[in-house]
């Protein structure tokens, strides 16, 4: 009974150890996608889906609608007033989207 216990508790602490390790690797992920965001993004979660424009301002579409789903998707958005430009994917203010 004694070996039994002594192997839960290495698996256990081998579990936890690799749990953790992983989480750092994800960790370091999003570090890097951090820093490969363009000026005029953040790094976030924002809805990924639901009716055009859920996720982040576009040009040509106006403001975000309201009724946006609350699925997560991870990424680099354009913030606040930002739209994004179609042509080149860059965060632009509304008078900009043309040009």
């Amino acid at each position: 009974m004694a070996w039994n216990s002594q192997y839960f508790w290495i698996l256990w602490l081998t579990a936890i150890v690799l749990s953790l390790g992983a989480w750092r690797c994800e960790g370091s992920e999003r570090i890097k996608t951090e820093r490969s965001c363009k000026p005029g993004e953040v790094y976030g979660c924002v809805s990924g889906h639901g009716p055009p424009g859920c996720s982040e301002n576009e040009c040509g579409m106006g403001p975000r609608p309201r009724d946006c789903y609350f699925d997560c998707a991870l990424g680099c958005w354009c913030t606040g007033k930002m739209y994004r430009r179609k042509r080149d994917n860059k965060c632009v203010l509304k008078h900009e989207c043309l040009l």
